[in-house]
């Protein structure tokens, strides 16, 4: 009884070891549609005592710049305000342990753009710093080979307040641009050291908040110095003046539904060339000169002294009357997207009209509102401008 029960009770043992030091799946995945961004390294990636870390700045510099980006990544956590909390940042992990995972994990996710933070624990940990530069150099090796269409961000690491460790990051920190200019223009090399002092660190080691942001903005300096690293789309483009034309989503769910006015209010429904007149005239603007000055305005085509505008939100049609504030929230600024345009709002920089629901709101990536929800809103705020229904 006692050698059954002892085999039993080991037996319960080991499961219970194993669940301890098995590798979790990761419990989300999200996925805008945006361009795939892969932030890779350790803990300073994972945000280390500000969860999140410079992804969440990152995440809203881009957006704000008419880039909404999908972070890529096994791993993920940050506040709930982070629209995309993906990314692959390994707590206590040195060059060699993410490089041995690195290639299964650029192969799964394909991303458009790297960036890598990487060689604090080898400093910190003071693993063979002398073989550090070619461990990294291998690590982008690795990464080109598996995703060889990426722009790949290599960043100095940040500064260490121990002044043994801050020397030996300075050493590691002085070869990585030449490493970087040995591996083709499609590898770059971003000085995060000297955006961070002693001063923006929380425990000597790891960021504050307001180091994270640093680092934010200084990733974001960098993926905007590369046309296309953060995405192709958001380059102004024209509309055809004096001209009617309908507005269909691109959504995968809503490819036969255009965007209308009923009752005063914007909608998306599916027209047909069976649909009554009414809605084919309901679905048809006519793209004249922005009524703030620039850009364009879209006007009804069976209302024509009203015009498609925003409002507290909602999208919506009101005639024209006069104020700067009107001709404001009715013009639109066409920008370039795959598979359309964005009409980008006039007077919110980084808003565009978006379907959603059947409804037509003003979104701004990364807010707060329903509308704001990064879960498919590229396609959401994309459009394919075809020939008018009336």
């Amino acid at each position: 009884m006692r050698a059954r029960r002892l085999v039993a009770l080991l037996a319960a043992a080991a499961a219970t070891a194993a669940a301890l030091v098995a590798t979790p799946a990761p419990a989300h995945a999200e996925s805008n549609g945006g361009v795939r961004i892969l932030p890779l390294g350790d803990s300073i990636t994972d945000g280390f005592n500000v969860p999140g870390g410079y992804r969440i700045n990152l995440w809203r510099a881009l957006a704000a710049a008419g880039h909404p980006v999908d972070f890529v990544g096994s791993q993920f956590n940050g506040p709930a305000d982070l629209p995309d909390h993906d990314h692959e940042g390994h707590p206590g992990w040195r060059i060699d342990q993410v490089d041995a995972n690195a290639t299964a994990w650029v192969s799964a996710t394909a991303p458009r753009s790297v960036l890598i933070h990487l060689g604090t624990n080898d400093v910190v940990q003071n693993y063979d710093l002398a073989g550090a530069p070619s461990r990294l150099s291998g690590l982008i090796d690795h990464v080109r080979a598996a995703a060889p269409g990426a722009d790949v961000f290599v960043a100095s690491i940040i500064p260490l307040a121990d002044p043994a460790r801050e020397s030996a990051a300075n050493a590691f920190n002085a070869t990585i641009p030449g490493i970087v200019a040995g591996k083709g223009a499609r590898v770059h090399f971003v000085d995060m050291h000297a955006a961070l002092s002693t001063a923006d660190l929380a425990d000597g080691v790891h960021p504050t908040r307001a180091g994270y942001d640093k680092m934010a903005a200084r990733w974001a300096s960098a993926l905007a110095s590369v046309p296309g690293s953060a995405g192709d789309d958001g380059a102004a483009t024209t509309l055809p003046v004096d001209t009617n034309v309908s507005l269909r989503a691109t959504t995968a769910c809503c490819t036969t539904r255009y965007a209308r006015h009923q009752n005063g209010l914007g909608y998306t429904e599916v027209v047909t060339a069976a649909s009554d007149a009414l809605l084919k005239q309901d679905a048809t603007w006519r793209v004249v000169p922005g009524l703030a000055g620039g850009c364009y305005s879209l006007q009804s085509r069976n209302y024509p002294t009203y015009y498609l505008r925003h409002q507290n939100g909602r999208v919506k049609i009101s005639a024209d009357d006069g104020t700067a504030l009107m001709h404001a929230d009715a013009t639109w600024c066409a920008r370039t997207a795959p598979g359309g345009v964005r009409l980008a709002s006039w007077n919110f920089s980084g808003s565009y009209l978006r379907h959603i629901n059947s409804e037509l709101w003003l979104a701004t990536p990364g807010g707060t509102a329903a509308q704001d929800n990064a879960n498919s809103l590229v396609p959401d705020i994309t459009w394919a401008v075809t020939s008018p229904w009336a």
